[in-house]
């Protein structure tokens, strides 16, 4: 693609999720980034979530989409050392993204 303005991806692994990020210049090296999100819950942290405080639903689900979003960066990372031709940090950035994604997914079972 020439000049693509955003990623549109939904998960295969981890949590599950989909969205979109697009990306407006402000400058010649530098941009804004909006983004959009959407989690899905497993059904134990849904039922989880109905007995607590709001303030703990609120601090968990804002951990969850800081995991996620932490993820997405260092999947993107791994993709750019690729493309530069930096297989060994490429593949690590994979092998730990796949590795926290599975890990999470595990304890969300």
């Amino acid at each position: 693609l020439e000049n693509p303005k955003g990623i549109k991806w939904e998960s295969i692994s981890g949590l599950k999720n989909r969205g979109f990020v697009e990306f407006e210049p402000t400058s010649d090296d530098s941009c804004v980034m909006k983004l959009k999100m959407s989690i899905i819950m497993p059904y134990v942290l849904v039922s989880l979530f109905q007995g607590m405080p709001s303030v703990v639903q609120e601090f968990l689900q804002n951990k969850l989409l800081k995991w996620s979003l932490e993820m997405f960066r260092d999947a993107v990372k791994a993709d750019l050392a690729l493309e530069r031709g930096d297989i060994e940090l490429g593949d690590a950035l994979f092998g730990a993204v796949e590795g926290r994604a599975n890990a999470l997914e595990e304890a969300l079972k």
